[in-house]
């Protein structure tokens, strides 16, 4: 059985917990870059950051890359390493190979929360919105590591030559 894609927010007492289900594709990226910008324009008060992917059956680059921006949102704030909860083999086979481990204290066993999540609604982007979201997560993934650099350059220069950045 395939776990809808959805994503539940929840502030308690300045500290920010976000659950990512189901199959995480760009195509249903866009609630979590808005959350992501809310975040950053400290629109949410956050001291400390806690992500739940034990429920995630597949992750896309991209939404790897919105976690990366949110690690380093962490790092720029000078907040706690955030902490990622997942007990995925795949998805945890991904964050390891993508050295999401030196960016997040990767938890492997499930989160025991125990307070309500309001689901983040997804957001209406244009082409260029989308595009434009999905080359931030790239250059997020790509400032992570020279690996991912490696990795993922020539996919943030396509976005860049198409979207005539």
């Amino acid at each position: 059985m395939t776990i809808p894609h959805q994503i539940f927010f929840a502030c308690v007492e300045q500290s920010c917990y976000i659950k990512l289900c189901g199959e995480l594709r760009y195509t249903h990226a866009t609630g979590m870059d808005d959350l992501l910008a809310r975040l950053v324009s400290k629109e949410i008060a956050c001291d400390r950051l806690v992500i739940d992917l034990n429920q995630a059956s597949f992750i896309d680059s991209t939404h790897i890359g919105m976690l990366a921006s949110l690690a380093r949102f962490c790092q720029q704030q000078q907040l706690p390493k955030p902490t990622l909860f997942s007990t995925q083999a795949e998805v945890n086979t991904l964050l390891y190979g993508l050295c999401l481990d030196q960016a997040f204290d990767i938890i492997e066993q499930p989160t025991m929360q125990q307070f309500s999540m309001d689901p983040v609604a997804e957001k209406n982007y244009s082409e260029q919105q989308q595009g434009l979201m999905i080359l931030r997560a790239h250059q997020a993934l790509v400032a992570l590591n020279d690996k991912n650099k490696s990795a993922f350059q020539p996919v943030v220069d396509l976005l860049k030559q198409q979207l005539g950045e």
